[in-house]
């Protein structure tokens, strides 16, 4: 399963975002294997003012795998933000439970932010920057 994290999809809803990035996404889609968190979902659907855009994100969200966000990724991102800190660094706590989600159910993380390179860098986070896939 994938987990597909808002950097991901506002290049995939953008009539001008990345085709390469829309392609691999319509495959995961066509392949039942896209998932998004209730945090993902409030990032994006909560930045879209037009209504009728609202409701086609909002419907296509709906039929993917929600990935419930559990007391444990919480924890587990407060224990990332944590560590992190501890050397300096500070990770946006949405970027952080995103990525406890993705850890604890053992997705791959589908995104563009360097946050997630970095937690997958320290941790068990799969992680895949399609910002950086080559063409």
């Amino acid at each position: 399963m994938i987990l597909v994290d808002s950097s991901i999809w506002v290049c995939y809803y953008r009539p001008e975002g990345d085709e390469k990035i829309k392609k691999i996404i319509r495959e995961g889609i066509s392949s039942d294997l896209i998932a998004i968190n209730g945090l993902v979902m409030v990032e994006i659907l909560g930045g879209i003012s037009h209504k009728g855009d609202f409701k086609k994100v909002r419907s296509d969200f709906l039929g993917f795998h929600i990935l419930p966000l559990e007391e444990k990724a919480f924890l587990e991102a407060s224990e990332l933000g944590s560590f992190f800190r501890g050397k300096g660094i500070t990770v946006p706590p949405t970027d952080l439970i995103i990525a406890a989600s993705a850890i604890g159910s053992g997705y791959t993380l589908y995104h563009m932010d360097s946050h997630f390179d970095l937690i997958s860098r320290h941790t068990k986070l799969q992680a895949k920057n399609l910002g950086k896939e080559p063409s």
